[in-house]
């Protein structure tokens, strides 16, 4: 008996691959999502203002979105449809903006940046002129029996802007401040002088005489006192 092998003949499956061309596939494929608003919360100074006032500016949150803000002072507002908002007149300090989601769970938390810390600009001081400008005791007339204080004014003349360091010198008392010198004058701080009480009513009045100072700069200024009768 014969066996005859029949071969079965396996024809693979052909799947075709339809090219389609590139317009095509970039209009298939779905538009990336709009990349959300970069909140943020800066404290700037406000312009024009003298004295310098404050500003609290909110940017970048998501139209209508409430804002809460603590630090300095404690707020909150709703920005705007363009996702700003802007405080006026705040206190110079720290600040945090905080906003909420669902069920009031807190979403972001952001630091508010500060403005730059500008530099003080000083120029350099020369004094020309120290002037004692006036001299008084608490009254026109005194009693001159006992003790009385008199109260030495003066001022400084010059150009530029700093600390000054001057001198008062009268009877046996001194003092040695500093005063911050603005152009083209400033006023010392006063400087008080005790004069010993009257020797007898028929001796010569009491008299005091003080010394200002600065630099090179020197003027000097003698009071005489008026007293009561019989002191």
């Amino acid at each position: 008996m014969n066996r005859h092998a029949h071969c079965a003949l396996l024809t693979p499956l052909m799947l075709s691959a339809v090219a389609l061309p590139p317009t095509a596939v970039a209009q298939a494929a779905p538009a990336a999502p709009a990349s959300a608003p970069q909140a943020a919360c800066a404290l700037k100074v406000a312009q024009g203002t003298n004295p310098v006032e404050f500003d609290l500016e909110l940017s970048g949150f998501k139209p209508g979105q409430k804002v809460k803000v603590t630090g300095a002072e404690e707020f909150t507002r709703n920005v705007d449809q363009k996702g700003s908002f802007t405080e006026q007149d705040v206190k110079k300090g720290s600040y945090t903006a905080k906003t909420f989601g669902k069920n009031n769970k807190q979403a972001i938390e952001i630091g508010c940046t500060k403005p730059a810390r500008v530099p003080t600009t000083t120029t350099a001081v020369r004094i020309s002129d120290a002037d004692v400008t006036a001299a008084s005791t608490a009254t026109p007339e005194v009693d001159c029996s006992v003790p009385q204080k008199v109260t030495f004014k003066g001022k400084l003349t010059g150009s530029g802007s700093g600390d000054v360091d001057y001198k008062w010198q009268g009877g046996s008392k001194s003092s040695s401040p500093t005063v911050k010198f603005t152009a083209p004058e400033t006023a010392t701080a006063d400087f008080n002088v005790t004069v010993p009480a009257h020797a007898a009513p028929t001796a010569p009045p009491p008299r005091v005489t003080a010394t200002l100072t600065a630099g090179n700069a020197s003027d000097a200024l003698e009071f005489t006192l008026k007293c009561k009768a019989n002191t």
